[in-house]
């Protein structure tokens, strides 16, 4: 998967690189193109706290580092979510996190057009209604092993983690 940044001014070509300084300003949020997908996207500039994977939730705040986002540190914190879209990032590395569109998301077992939900293994979503640990803004589009093993598509408009909705 290659993401292209469709925001020229930043002089940025590829947004699933890893950086060790700070291109943008963290929290910085751009458009960009994914050529797997074909759809454009909402993406966000953030500094890792801790090593990271594509697909992985993670917290957002312009403040501190991005966490990997769990059911049992971050349920009912209204706490924008992000998924990391690079390969891998080490600890206070940068890069974006996808905010918005069709997201390849670290996914237990879940069924298409299942609600996204934080579980205890932090970085991954299920479908499986935990308290406290839905995201709002988000369901899956896919059922787990699409587009890979271990991964699900999920369609996603700035995700905030809020009380299950039944």
């Amino acid at each position: 998967m290659t993401v292209f940044c469709n925001t020229s001014r930043l002089g940025i070509a590829n947004l699933d690189t890893v950086d060790t300084t700070a291109r943008v300003s963290v929290g910085t949020t751009i458009e960009g193109y994914d050529d797997v997908t074909g759809q454009e996207s909402e993406y966000q500039y953030v500094r890792f706290a801790a090593t990271t994977t594509v697909g992985q939730a993670v917290t957002l705040n312009n403040t501190t580092k991005a966490v990997l986002a769990s059911s049992t540190t971050h349920a009912n914190s209204g706490i924008a979510i992000g998924f990391a879209v690079g390969a891998s990032y080490a600890a206070d590395q940068y890069g974006w996190v996808q905010t918005g569109g069709k997201a390849k998301v670290k996914a237990a077992t879940v069924a298409a057009a299942g609600k996204v939900q934080l579980t205890t293994t932090a970085g991954t979503v299920d479908d499986a209604a935990v308290a406290g640990a839905q995201l709002a803004g988000a369901v899956f589009e896919t059922a787990d092993g699409t587009p890979a093993a271990g991964f699900a598509y999920a369609n996603i408009n700035r995700p905030r983690v809020q009380t299950q909705i039944t």
